[in-house]
């Protein structure tokens, strides 16, 4: 067995080894060949430090690497922490200049660029950094696609958050990949790191907890270290370790380096007297043998944090590189360094611990000051300079104050966490007279703004705008307020600021304007519609003077919106095309897709489909990389045009993609409402009731989702139907008609509801209401002349004069809109007014017609309905009944979801697939978990191989 490599200067190193862990070996190499075949796995390594963790992951990373699996590693390093995607970006080499497009765009996103969520939202950091969690994400699935990947993570009870985000949303989805993952930590209180390991979303799920070694495999360890068996003295002492391989390690190497182990007939043991050290003496015990410079480079690198780089190290201690190179050298030759690329990683982390510890509080506040300046100036990212910085409070001094004038603004987009710690720390340091408090605070409160904060925000916003005498200044101060305000669900508070900036000589004209132009939308917001038009009719002729097209932009929007549901038509998409058209670059980006989001269901509601799905298409990308309310609206949007459309399931799927635990942003309610409004139509009454509880307890806040309010009320109202109390849905749904729902007139809201408010109503002998709500339905259909209003129209009027060919009307045009649900609707109404006349062949005909819509819809209480009320007129469905909707196997996929299997057996990843459809990447996943839940299988590899086989069944014989 070979032993310890024992230099003449009293330096012992030993070779890798990797003893008793034999089972976690085995365990690991068998996850590795079943992610391999296409089923992802993971696993955790739990155990104390010293205990072979890194060393397990070492070998287990050459088992996968071994079975042609793309090995990806990096650890996650304690001086991190703060640093959002630290280690997850390590892992993946995500680098600006890197010649992969795949990793250099994520990197930029990593930097900021093209990563905005909605100013002040209130997700705060959440949205902005869920661009980057997209990024990520996309990346990993795309290197899964070619080639099966490995990705093991060292030290995670130090990981960042938003890293350990990455992680959790991977392992929702890792079973339809061929991904391995293993991370390795310490059992110590991080709670995100338990909840990911334990969490039952895994399902099967694989944790290692490494125990000490027993005394055989400490026997063998010892034999292989000293070159013969343990002797008496040399077992006793070895017991102090308690099986920790690095205790015994360190102990064999300390006593070779004073030469007291004897070898004597077979055994080694120790000579007599020699002492027992702790593992931290054993430690500084061995940099005793190193040279000054090496010990003093090893103290800074220490500082710098694992996984520094030899130019950083260079840059610190101010020395040329090419004369580290030999230090470094040294240290890896002498055990204290390992061999990791160009990064300076320490043999373990207890021996940059020793050698962090060994310095005083002061000496090591002072090191970090300096090797924040030495960052700083060689370019480092605001980050890594952030800290250094935060870990040499209270020294940093001054240079803090100047460093954040000049970098504040990329720290507090990328990690404004870091920068309000940052900040806090340089206004304690100011004096309350410092001229430069203004822009501090103006900083701090931009951070928090950006940490979704936003009370304290708008508390700091005014506080600084209530000191400052830089007029230049008092901008930038009330938009955060104004934004915090909005943000909050207050636009109330938001109109007020408005006011005030308006009227203050410190703004400029052309911010008055702009301000001016989002009054607008606050005054919309709040339901003050009348005024709304006619101060964006004001702005919009303030903003074509001045040329600026962020305010027209906002001002033909309110126009637009108001227009729509005062007479939607010609003139108001004219008004939301031509604001969709400006998008200037002085507009935020995520106010952009807003402007493009309010298109999309303008055409949508005009029956204009298919531009609505261009325009959605158009904007899925950019919405993607928004994050914030845009996402789930953009989802939502999706979902309703497949809802109104009869594609119910690719619905469902849309709802589940903004669903995503966690970052539906304002948007729950009414994405829950859709999946309530489906699962009611379906029979499935269970699923209904909990999305509705789901949606009563959201919170959902923000002005977009105000919009949306009808939709839970619209479910509530329909599971008040199925549940038999025609009367509750009745009463729900006129007082909202009369009272609004929200801030927004009811009369407008729901004019699309007109027709079960006319059936409702004449089902309570209302006539006069059931009038009321027909003539809404007529002024509509006038303004639009769109198929879908007409049919409306048709409807109401058709129920309340008792004519089956009103109805019949109705029917005609919902098929042309097309509206499935509603012609369906109109044909069940239509059959049952033919029955009441004694005309049961047209009634079951019509009849038949409704329940081959609801079939295909899996509508199975609205078929369920349809024959009750059929029935009490003695109308039955015809003999031949419609086929069954499959729920399982192959004929129970969509055809998007036929579409989708495809592309994954042509070897696509989601991000692709997402590209090639137009959809987000994330509904793409939410497709294939639907594929592969219908046809009972667990990774793509399955799908991908039924999918070839059942084009080759259809492929023609060969003509040989």
């Amino acid at each position: 067995m070979c032993g310890p490599k024992h230099r003449g200067d009293g330096v012992v190193h030993f070779p890798g080894r990797l003893m008793g862990r034999e089972a976690e070996t085995a365990e690991i190499a068998g996850l590795a060949a079943a992610a391999k075949a296409g089923t992802g796995q993971v696993a955790f390594v739990v155990g104390e430090a010293g205990l072979g963790k890194t060393a397990l992951l070492e070998v287990t990373a050459g088992t996968a690497g071994s079975l042609g699996m793309r090995v990806l590693h990096g650890a996650a390093q304690e001086l991190e922490q703060q640093r959002p995607f630290a280690v997850i970006s390590a892992c993946l080499g995500v680098d600006t200049k890197s010649a992969d497009a795949s990793l250099a765009r994520a990197g930029e996103i990593l930097r900021g660029e093209g990563r905005y969520g909605m100013p002040g939202g209130a997700g705060g950091a959440a949205e902005s950094d869920f661009a980057t969690v997209e990024a990520m994400l996309g990346l990993i699935e795309d290197l899964c696609a070619q080639q099966p990947l490995a990705l093991f993570v060292d030290d995670l009870q130090w990981a960042d958050s938003a890293s350990l985000l990455v992680v959790q949303r991977l392992l929702r989805s890792i079973h339809q990949l061929p991904l391995l993952i293993v991370g390795a930590y310490r059992p110590v209180p991080r709670g995100e790191v338990d909840r990911l390991s334990q969490s039952l979303a895994l399902g099967k799920r694989t944790v290692l907890e490494l125990a000490p070694l027993t005394p055989p495999a400490v026997s063998a360890l010892l034999a292989g270290l000293c070159g013969g068996a343990p002797g008496p003295r040399l077992w006793r002492m070895a017991e102090g370790a308690a099986g920790n391989p690095l205790y015994v390690m360190e102990l064999v190497a300390a006593l070779l380096r004073e030469e007291a182990i004897e070898l004597r007939d077979g055994l080694a043991d120790v000579t007599v007297g020699s002492p027992v050290p702790s593992l931290t003496k054993l430690i500084t015990h061995r940099l005793r043998y190193l040279r000054d410079e090496v010990v003093q480079a090893l103290r800074t690198a220490s500082v710098l944090g694992a996984g520094c780089t030899v130019t950083d190290l260079a840059a610190v201690l101010d020395r040329p590189t090419h004369q580290l190179l030999s230090i470094v050298a040294e240290a890896e030759t002498d055990g204290i360094l390992r061999d990791a690329g160009d990064r300076l990683v320490f043999r373990h982390d207890l021996i940059r611990h020793a050698l962090y510890d060994a310095m005083s509080g002061s000496a090591r506040a002072m090191l970090h000051l300096r090797t924040a300046q030495a960052l700083a100036g060689a370019g480092a990212v605001p980050e890594r300079v952030a800290e250094q910085l935060l870990a040499a409070a209270p020294a940093a001094g001054e240079f803090l104050i100047d460093w954040l004038l000049g970098s504040a603004v990329p720290l507090t987009s990328r990690a404004p966490a870091m920068a309000l710690l940052l900040l806090d720390q340089a206004l304690a340091l100011t004096d309350p007279a410092d001229p430069r408090r203004g822009q501090l605070k103006l900083y701090r409160a931009v951070a928090q703004l950006s940490s979704g904060r936003l009370a304290e925000a708008e508390e700091t916003a005014r506080c600084a705008l209530a000191r400052t005498h830089d007029p230049g200044w008092e901008g930038p101060l009330r938009w955060i307020i104004v934004h915090a305000s909005f943000a909050r669900g207050r636009p109330d508070l938001a109109l007020v600021e408005i006011h005030a900036a308006c009227g203050s000589s410190g703004v400029s004209a052309l911010e008055v304007i702009r301000f001016r132009a989002f009054s607008a939308l606050c005054l919309f917001a709040l339901g003050r519609l009348p005024e709304a038009g006619a101060v964006a009719a004001t702005t919009r002729r303030a903003a074509e003077a001045m040329g600026d097209g962020a305010a027209l932009a906002n001002a033909l929007h309110v126009l637009a919106a108001k227009r729509f549901l005062e007479a939607p038509g010609t003139e108001a998409l004219e008004l939301a095309r031509h604001a969709a058209r400006l998008t200037p670059e002085t507009m935020h980006p995520a106010q952009r897709i807003g402007l493009q989001l309010a298109l999309a269901n303008s055409y949508m509601d005009l029956d204009r489909r298919q531009d609505a799905q261009r325009t959605l298409a158009a904007v899925h990308e950019t919405a993607e990389h928004t994050g914030g309310a845009y996402l789930p609206w953009y989802h939502l949007s999706c979902a309703l045009l497949a809802f109104h459309a009869g594609r119910w399931d690719d619905a469902l799927t849309e709802v589940e993609a903004g669903l995503d635990p966690g970052e539906h942003f304002a948007m729950c309610r009414a994405l829950r409402a859709v999946a309530a409004l489906i699962s009611v139509h379906r029979g499935r009454q269970t699923d209904a009731e909990a999305h509705l509880t789901a949606a009563a307890a959201a919170t959902d806040s923000g002005t977009v989702a105000w919009f949306y309010e009808y939709l839970p009320l619209c479910a509530d109202a329909l599971a008040d139907e199925a549940r038999g109390r025609p009367e509750h849905a009745y009463a729900r749904l006129t007082a909202a008609f009369d009272r609004g729902v929200g801030h927004l007139p009811g009369q407008l809201i729901l004019c699309f509801l007109t027709p079960d408010l006319v059936r409702l109503a004449l089902a309570h002998d209302d006539t006069t209401n059931a009038r009321r709500y027909a003539e809404a339905a007529r002024r509509r259909a006038d303004h639009s002349g769109t198929p879908y209003h007409l049919g409306d129209a048709h409807r109401c009027q058709g129920l309340l004069a008792r004519d089956p060919d009103l109805l019949l009307a109705a029917a005609r045009c919902y098929h042309e809109a097309p509206r499935p649900l509603s012609e369906a609707h109109a044909y069940t109404d239509a059959a049952e007014l033919l029955a009441q006349q004694r005309r049961p062949a047209q009634a079951r005909a019509l009849l038949d017609q409704a329940l081959e819509i609801y079939t295909r819809l899996d509508a199975q209480w609205d078929a369920a309905r349809a024959l009750s009320r059929l029935r009490a007129h003695a109308v039955h469905r015809s003999a031949r009944r419609p086929r069954n909707s499959a729920r399982h196997g192959w004929e129970a996929l969509t055809d998007t979801e036929r579409i989708v299997a495809d592309h994954v057996a042509d070897g696509h990843s989601n991000p692709e697939i997402a590209d090639r459809m137009y959809i987000s990447r994330r509904t793409v996943g939410s497709h294939v978990s639907h594929i592969l839940r219908k046809l009972g299988m667990t990774s793509r590899v399955e799908l991908a191989t039924e999918v070839i086989r059942r084009k080759n069944l259809d492929r023609p014989p060969s003509q040989d």
